[in-house]
């Protein structure tokens, strides 16, 4: 049995306020929701000034693609002409933006976890081997 693991909590002391980046003044209430939703759900040390171009770009995207969304629900992928929706492009680019700057931004969990140890593969036994390639001949004996 293993050493048990052990839970952290990520607390901002009382004497060190203002460590969480603010939203810009320039977004807009939709915008400045998503970005308190963003850096409220990540550790406090993720993000720092140099992000905040990167943040607020997403924030930007994350509206878009919920607008998109919206239109996409209400009206379906198609025009009324039998055309593809405009919204549906928006929405692909939308999300294709987000999904490249949650790289940048370490927010999915490929990119917040440690790299794992690299582990070389067993190697097989001659005999897996003629398990693998046998072709199940004595299932077909003669009768």
């Amino acid at each position: 049995m293993g050493r048990p693991s052990f839970t952290t909590t990520n607390v901002t002391p009382w004497y060190d306020q203002g460590q969480r980046l603010q939203p810009p003044e320039h977004l807009g209430p939709i915008e400045k929701q998503a970005f308190v939703d963003l850096t409220s759900k990540v550790p406090t040390a993720q993000f720092n000034e140099a992000d905040l171009p990167l943040l607020t770009r997403w924030c930007e995207l994350e509206l878009q693609a919920r607008l998109a969304a919206e239109e996409l629900r209400a009206n379906g992928m198609l025009t009324p002409m039998g055309e593809r929706s405009p919204w549906l492009s928006v929405h692909q680019q939308a999300v294709k933006g987000q999904a490249m700057l949650a790289l940048r931004l370490r927010l999915g969990p490929q990119s917040r976890a440690s790299k794992a140890p690299k582990t070389l593969p067993s190697r097989m036994s001659v005999y897996e081997k003629m398990d693998l390639l046998d072709d199940d001949d004595e299932d077909e004996a003669p009768h």
